[in-house]
């Protein structure tokens, strides 16, 4: 009986360890990987530069910008604002094109713009962006309103939303077009316009 009464005396200062050691570790644990801030919640980059969230992937470089390209909803009823990071370049303005032409990443967002749409080519001249378009962006638009100035917009709203860009000119193969199919002028430089950029509830 004394023998099992000095083991138990014995076994009690581990007991107290183990204890002390589990709340320690359960402390660590939710501050690293429940508490917001905390490391797990922030996420670690992995091989590839990102940063994995479980929920969404930034890129950690200095080589990266954050642009804002606009897109649709399914019924065009307006353009809907998509941020993405890119990575910097000599002419940030093809990049930033040739993004908005990748189409959304987000299943509820649509491209505006006609099938197989490309970028001939992008120059600032006069303090104008004259951004060159291939034939499908005239040649395959719907023949309705909406598709022709959300597909045009989409260009004009995304690239003023970078620094000193204020006025754009559309160009088809290289020449100035009137129009695209009877509905928008685009024969002149067209400005940034909010009232197509649609509300997020």
């Amino acid at each position: 009986m004394k023998q099992r009464k000095k083991r138990l005396e014995f076994l009690h200062p581990i007991l107290y360890i183990l204890i002390g050691m589990a709340v320690f570790f359960a402390i660590v644990y939710a501050g690293e990987y429940l508490i917001p801030g905390g490391k797990k919640n922030q996420g670690t980059p992995d091989d590839t530069g990102f940063l994995s969230t479980g929920q969404t992937s930034l890129v950690i470089s200095d080589s990266t910008v954050e642009v804002v390209l606009y897109f649709t909803d399914e019924e065009f009823t307006g353009l809907i604002a998509e941020k993405r990071l890119i990575e910097k370049s000599s002419n940030m303005l093809e990049s930033v094109l040739q993004e908005l032409l990748r189409g959304p990443r987000l299943s509820s967002h649509f491209s505006p713009f006609p099938k197989s749409t490309r970028l001939n080519g992008v120059f600032t001249e006069g303090g104008i962006v004259y951004v060159d378009l291939s034939h499908e962006m005239k040649d395959g638009q719907s023949g309705g309103t909406t598709q022709e100035l959300l597909s045009i917009f989409s260009i004009v709203d995304t690239l003023t939303s970078l620094p000193d860009v204020k006025r754009i000119k559309i160009l088809i193969d290289g020449k100035e077009e009137t129009t695209l199919c009877g509905h928008i002028d685009i024969s002149e430089p067209l400005e940034r316009d909010e009232k197509l950029i649609a509300e997020i509830q």
